[in-house]
């Protein structure tokens, strides 16, 4: 008879604790920003104590930046579809397709760096310098795309612009939900764009 393989089963489940705690700050932070959330608020949420918060993550500023590294992660699928782009219509669809894909599973990640980015905006916070990093990954890469584009004068700013503009479809989806669906306001952001 095989014995299960304990260490393995008891790191899946500290990830699985783990992961359960980012998305439970990612919520929170995003909704409430960082600040305002306490890790009472996380803990419970979860059905948690904060003694098991901070068994995961050794302070608040932790999960902080532990949170900005998750949603870092999953920023770079927006980089990798640019880098695999052209500039035409079709790379902008697919990045506004994959932040509704996003959207529908955790509404909240798809805005929580602009919340966090506008919570520390204007402090000497460190925080701040790493969001920022986390950005440029996309930022880059779109500049990039956006270079030889005729109708582009500031590839950078056009593609900061650009990044501010889809995180605001995802805003507004949070706000409207009873409204119109993500894929509503996405499509009719992208017919604002007509020919570009």
């Amino acid at each position: 008879m095989t014995r299960p393989d304990r260490p393995n089963r008891k790191a899946e489940k500290a990830r699985a604790t783990r992961r359960k705690i980012l998305v439970a700050a990612t919520r929170l932070f995003a909704r409430q920003g960082f600040h305002k959330t306490t890790v009472l608020d996380i803990s419970s949420g979860i059905g948690m104590t904060p003694g098991a918060v901070f068994h995961h993550f050794s302070t608040k500023e932790a999960l902080l930046h532990a949170v900005v590294d998750r949603l870092g992660r999953g920023l770079r699928a927006y980089r990798d579809t640019v880098e695999q782009g052209t500039p035409s219509a079709r790379t902008v669809d697919a990045v506004v397709a994959l932040m509704c894909e996003h959207f529908n599973r955790q509404p909240e990640a798809t805005i929580c760096l602009a919340a966090l980015a506008t919570e520390f905006a204007g402090t000497d916070d460190p925080i701040l310098a790493r969001i920022r990093l986390v950005y440029d990954a996309f930022v880059d890469a779109f500049a990039v795309l956006l270079a030889g584009h005729p109708r582009v004068g500031n590839p950078r700013a056009a593609a900061c612009a650009f990044m501010g503009a889809v995180q605001g479809i995802a805003i507004q989806g949070l706000m409207r939900e009873d409204e119109m669906t993500i894929e509503e306001l996405a499509r009719g952001f992208l017919d604002t764009l007509g020919d570009w």
